[in-house]
């Protein structure tokens, strides 16, 4: 994916974000991380340090627009950055060429490399959302679905955004 459409994708993300956060209240049990596909479609050349401060950007602006607690984005997408790089060596294709961007490495490797990190953003979000006052029951329910239902959006924008299959 090119810069300037990653950059397009990322405005129409944080957009989205933010209808969702004010506008849409599905249930306590889901919470929907459209951003969180910003993060994980970061070259995956970038270090953690480059990869973080993204993280916290998008984290924090969604958190400013959005009508959540300020921080609890951003401490999770951090997080997120933080651990994307070795969950990226270890998901990827072991082809040193399809190594070089996300957009190659196709859909099950895409889940694969998915699963664990929207497992930590939603494990340090809705830890810093309940900070404890929630049953542990309430928030494992809560994990579940949201890991679920997270999963399968990172999977289809990735379908609709990545370039395999295209004509150059």
């Amino acid at each position: 994916m090119t810069a300037a459409r990653h950059i397009i994708l990322a405005l129409l993300l944080i957009l989205a974000q933010a209808a969702i956060d004010n506008y849409v209240n599905m249930t306590v049990y889901l919470d929907i991380a459209l951003c969180l596909y910003i993060v994980l479609t970061l070259p995956p050349r970038w270090g953690a340090i480059p990869s973080m401060i993204v993280g916290f950007a998008v984290g924090i602006i969604v958190d400013v627009l959005g009508n959540g607690i300020i921080g609890m984005s951003a401490a999770a997408m951090t997080a997120v950055a933080l651990c994307r790089k070795t969950v990226f060596r270890i998901a990827a294709p072991r082809e040193k060429e399809k190594r070089q961007d996300i957009g190659t490495m196709g859909l099950r490797n895409f889940i694969l490399y998915t699963l664990p990190l929207t497992l930590v953003y939603l494990l340090v979000y809705i830890l810093l959302d309940s900070s404890g006052f929630r049953p542990a029951g309430q928030n494992l329910i809560r994990t579940g679905i949201s890991l679920a239902a997270n999963t399968a959006i990172m999977g289809f924008l990735y379908a609709i955004t990545s370039d395999n299959g295209r004509r150059k």
